[in-house]
């Protein structure tokens, strides 16, 4: 098996995120997860898989900015201090016209050699200014539950499989009761197996407050529309989720060699894969 830095044992994790790499495609789990610390003939030089690490999908930055502008704003709450909706869509405009400003150099899709139409930051902000009118009008609901945590990474433990978990909000309701929210900036679908991530979040919350399952609760918030679907799981179905994690995880580390993780190529995914540059089959033309 191949001889990877010591590191990579102390920070290997299960993760909702790996998760959707690793069924996307292997070969992107490799070189995202196991590639940056391979010490012996790598196929690619660590330091070049470490540089592509930087680019990322046009519509994962849509959400994240999404995502950190919230995650301030609450941060302000938990300081009581007031929240400022103007200033927070500005700050959002201005990053986007921002990345336009550089055609979206850091994309992974520019780099790929998609052009990025002006179409696409129009919608990047109209999409935005959605979701966060959204946030701020559901948000004096959440404003009276306890805030506990919110958008921090933890971690908990199942069988000897270490999971990390980040919450979006963490809202405790006066009869004790917590509530676990995933802010969505997508579409109102299950296209990402929302199931399992909110399950994942239960079984961390179960044993960070030692609370029962059904004093969990959790919720997907969908903000381009307002809609909120609740989750909710017996404690078999738990079980059942922590057999898929551990199955998925001793799979994930079977072998650490490259030519164990075979490639998925489609034309739409490899376009948004950091990757694409170095593996063989991308469908992209930069290989």
């Amino acid at each position: 098996m191949a001889e990877l830095d010591p590191f990579f044992h102390k920070i290997n994790s299960w993760s909702f995120t790996k998760h959707r790499v690793w069924n996307r495609c292997q070969r992107q789990y490799y070189f995202e997860y196991i590639a940056p610390y391979v010490k012996t003939s790598p196929v690619v030089p660590p330091e070049k898989i470490r540089w592509l690490k930087n680019f990322t999908s046009k519509f994962v930055v849509q959400g994240q900015l999404i995502h950190d502008i919230i995650d301030q704003q609450i941060q302000l709450h938990c300081e009581e201090r007031p929240m400022k909706p103007e200033e927070a869509m500005n700050v959002f405009v201005k990053k986007v016209a921002a990345f336009k400003t550089i055609c979206g150099e850091t994309f992974t899709e520019y780099h790929n050699g998609e052009i990025i139409p002006a179409s696409f930051f129009a919608s990047m902000e109209t999409n935005g200014i959605t979701c966060l009118h959204t946030f701020f009008g559901k948000w004096p609901e959440y404003a009276k539950r306890e805030c506990l945590r919110h958008e921090e990474f933890d971690h908990f433990t199942t069988g000897t499989v270490s999971v990390t978990v980040k919450v979006d909000f963490v809202g405790k309701m006066p009869d004790g009761t917590l509530i676990l929210t995933d802010w969505k900036t997508g579409r109102d679908d299950d296209e990402y197996e929302s199931e399992l991530q909110m399950a994942a979040y239960v079984l961390w919350a179960r044993n960070h407050y030692l609370k029962s399952t059904d004093e969990i609760a959790t919720e997907l918030v969908f903000l381009k529309t307002g809609n909120v679907k609740p989750c909710s799981f017996y404690p078999e179905e738990l079980l059942d989720k922590e057999v898929l994690i551990q199955g998925e995880f001793a799979a994930m580390n079977a072998s650490y060699e490259y030519g164990d993780f075979p490639a998925k190529p489609s034309a739409r995914e490899c376009l948004s894969c950091k990757f694409a540059e170095v593996c063989p089959e991308s469908l992209t033309g930069r290989a």
